[in-house]
């Protein structure tokens, strides 16, 4: 009997744990609901940040990929500049950030160190911007 107990307790905590990590931790207006990052399919993204009072949107790509053309109203903050950690460190941590580079994993790094740092409202675009030009969204040259 304590056999067949163990086993519903170890099955009712698979269920548990299958259940949190396909939600991806989100509440049901789909925002993070532990301070992790959400991932937005680029329509998706694009429809949040215009929805969000004062909100971020950050550019982690290079000056030079930068200059082929941004999200309108990105800032740029380069991923592979030595002063990134102290340039996000600096930022305000309540306020909602949006990421995004060229393919997501740049971005993906960075709201990494985002979520280490205590920023709790960060959503990145999922694969990025060739995503989002994909999509047939439009980029602007800064």
């Amino acid at each position: 009997m304590e056999q067949k107990l163990k086993l519903i307790y170890v099955f009712v905590g698979l269920i548990f744990c299958l259940t949190s990590c396909t939600t991806g931790g989100k509440n049901e207006n789909g925002d993070s609901a532990d301070g992790h990052t959400v991932v937005l399919e680029p329509q998706d993204f694009k429809s949040k940040l215009s929805a969000t009072p004062n909100a971020v949107l950050i550019d982690v790509r290079t000056p030079e990929e930068v200059s082929e053309g941004v999200i309108e109203g990105a800032i740029n903050i380069d991923f592979k500049d030595p002063g990134f950690s102290d340039k996000i460190n600096a930022l305000d941590k309540e306020k909602p950030y949006y990421v995004y580079c060229l393919s997501g994993k740049r971005s993906n790094d960075a709201v990494k160190i985002m979520e280490e740092k205590g920023f709790k409202n960060v959503y990145t675009l999922k694969d990025g911007l060739n995503n989002w030009t994909e999509a047939g969204l439009e980029v602007v040259k800064p």
